[in-house]
């Protein structure tokens, strides 16, 4: 699909940076968050890394050799004093409890391409996968896809996981937990490809239930959501804030009503984000084409903030 070049990153956002990924080999970050020191655990295709955000330093890391062979969406979560981190190949993917040093407590694997994973504070797990291609035998009926399903688990035991909802019409594809038993899960219809609809479907996390109806739609106007990368519950809970494919972060109420844009990057350049300070900033993991001092383009990565009060990158 492709995809309109960026408007404001054409340069090497170096003076705007929170941290540099690339000098460290953090290679396509997607997701990301902090430990009770306040320091950045960094999920990407090239491993795990824990920076000290005031020194910008390294502070551990699990590097993956070959970058390229891991599959995308790496998952970093903090549970309690614990952090759960989800790494892999196409197929195959590792699922690794660590204390904040870095020590494994517990591996296990998961068959197929992890894309959103979520916990309660009850330690629930929920997750979703990438969609494959389904067998000849279903080809006919079910557009070339095979069945969309969110699994559920516990982290005491999470070699474990149930079906908790599925469908052969949507493809479930981010997960935010709202609170213990709202589930946020956005929708794209099967095929997914842009022409796809989407929206934002609220479940109960004990009994997989629709609460209320599914709300926004896609597109690129306020309100409407364009492939949502990334979601987290917002002040305390009250609110839903996704960062979508357009680099905008928009917030809803938990009946699904649209209340503003908080913030706007550029198109295609976000693949994550944590908050901090309170909620005030979005901490965002960030990769894109650029040109460099010497006006050559490179690959780079990066992690950027951006207030939450309207702040834009350029001006309407």
């Amino acid at each position: 699909m492709p995809e309109t070049p960026s408007k404001t990153s054409n340069h090497q956002r170096i003076k705007e940076m929170m941290l540099h990924l690339s000098p460290e080999k953090a290679e396509i970050p997607y997701n990301l968050c902090f430990d009770d020191s306040n320091n950045l655990w960094v999920a990407s295709k090239g491993g795990l890394f824990k920076f000290d955000i005031s020194t910008k330093s390294v502070l551990f890391s699990m590097k993956n050799d070959f970058p390229k062979k891991v599959a995308a969406y790496p998952q970093i979560l903090m549970y309690k004093n614990k952090l759960i981190y989800v790494t892999g190949d196409l197929e195959l993917m590792q699922f690794r409890i660590l204390d904040q040093l870095g020590n494994i407590e517990h591996e296990s694997f998961i068959e197929g391409k992890v894309q959103s994973l979520a916990i309660t504070k009850l330690g629930d797990l929920f997750m979703t996968k990438q969609m494959k291609s389904a067998s000849p035998e279903l080809e006919q009926n079910n557009s070339g896809m095979d069945e969309s399903i969110i699994w559920r688990s516990h982290i005491d035991f999470p070699s474990a996981w149930d079906e908790f909802a599925s469908s052969f019409d949507e493809c479930f594809q981010c997960l935010c937990l709202l609170d213990d038993e709202t589930l946020a899960v956005s929708v794209a219809s099967i095929p997914v490809n842009i022409y796809s609809k989407q929206s934002i479907k609220l479940l109960n996390t004990k009994t997989g239930q629709l609460i209320g109806k599914p709300f926004s739609s896609c597109g690129k106007e306020a309100g409407q959501i364009f492939f949502p990368r990334c979601m987290r519950p917002f002040n305390n809970s009250q609110n839903l804030l996704i960062m979508d494919k357009t680099g905008r972060f928009l917030k809803f109420d938990k009946n699904g009503q649209f209340i503003e844009i908080c913030a706007k990057i550029d198109d295609y350049i976000g693949n994550g984000f944590t908050l901090k300070n309170g909620e005030e900033e979005a901490v965002i993991a960030c990769s894109g084409i650029v040109l460099d001092e010497k006006g050559e383009s490179i690959c780079d990565d990066w992690i950027e903030a951006i207030k939450l009060d309207g702040s834009r990158w350029t001006e309407e």
